[in-house]
């Protein structure tokens, strides 16, 4: 059975109004005969079928039926354009209720995560949240296995078109599986650079929640810990020491070259070790080598150095 109440049809009007699409052109009594009600009620549900755009309005003496396809869909589209209203609405309301949580209890602006469960738990509410940008600094070590793999939150936040900026530890381009992972969201629209080093592995969402990692608690501390901090002053000095990295940081080109070369040199310039690029194309070190000895060969560069400013010279990049 249709849910007719998705589209503030009632019951008894979904009822009616299915009598109407069977006997088009009946009478309104000869349909209240057969539903066994009072004219009447029937008088009354054509006049509310009428406002919602499914019987024709010149037609309530007999009425009959606009086709469904027309208007039912326009209000499914009517009801999904106010459902996004009020999507759009929860989310004022929701910040607005975190504001005023935060004044009524200050010590709500520090949030403790304790365990590999609870930080990654709290890491997918953020992105889940986020909906103008996300931006975030990684680095090994990794407090989970298979960290390489792509979660659903950060996904759906990039189908979401929610804006995405990561700056990576060229160390991380040395863990198996990292390029591929990068690949895929750069692919998705991640935009990506990379430093020699990371000072300390962030996220902050939409310039208000930032979350970063507790170290050295104790020297006997086994469980990982994070920092979630909101709305305060600490928030916007890591927004803005992001932003002061991003602007030192090596632009990643990961996403789908157009040729084996390009993808080789863009590889290169990432910082990624001979050893590790050898592994992700699947290739020896030795025949990296030779590819890499006639690439040079080819941009007329003796070394990768001079390879990197001639293929800037005839945007290969």
């Amino acid at each position: 059975m249709a849910d007719w109440d998705a589209v503030g049809l009632s019951g008894f009007d979904a009822l009616v109004y299915r009598q109407v699409l069977r006997d088009p052109g009946v009478p309104v009594d000869r349909h209240a005969e057969v539903l066994e009600v009072p004219t009447a009620t029937i008088e009354a549900t054509i006049d509310r079928l009428v406002a919602a755009g499914l019987v024709r309005s010149e037609s309530e003496a007999a009425p009959a039926p606009v086709d469904p396809r027309s208007g039912l869909g326009m209000l499914v589209r009517e009801r999904r354009t106010a459902l996004d209203g009020v999507a759009s609405m929860a989310d004022q309301l929701a910040r607005e209720f975190t504001a005023g949580q935060l004044r009524a209890e200050p010590s709500r602006l520090i949030e403790i995560a304790v365990g590999r469960d609870a930080i990654e738990a709290r890491i997918d509410d953020m992105l889940r949240g986020a909906t103008e940008q996300a931006v975030g600094t990684d680095t090994p070590p990794y407090v989970a296995d298979g960290s390489s793999q792509v979660s659903g939150a950060e996904l759906a936040l990039l189908d979401r078109g929610v804006r995405f900026r990561a700056i990576y530890a060229s160390e991380v381009l040395d863990h198996p599986g990292w390029v591929t992972r990068l690949s895929s969201m750069a692919d998705r629209g991640e935009q990506s650079r990379v430093l020699p080093q990371v000072p300390v592995k962030l996220l902050i969402v939409d310039g208000s929640t930032a979350m970063l990692p507790l170290a050295g608690d104790t020297p006997t501390t086994t469980q990982p810990r994070a920092v979630i901090v909101t709305d305060s002053v600490l928030t916007s000095a890591l927004q803005v020491l992001f932003d002061q990295l991003w602007r030192q940081a090596t632009p990643l080109h990961l996403a789908a070259a157009e040729t084996p070369d390009t993808q080789l040199l863009n590889l290169l310039a990432s910082g990624m070790k001979d050893e590790a690029i050898a592994r992700h194309l699947g290739i020896s070190p030795r025949t990296l080598r030779r590819r890499i000895t006639h690439l040079q060969d080819s941009l007329n560069a003796t070394s990768r150095f001079q390879a990197g400013l001639n293929a800037g010279l005839r945007g290969w990049q």
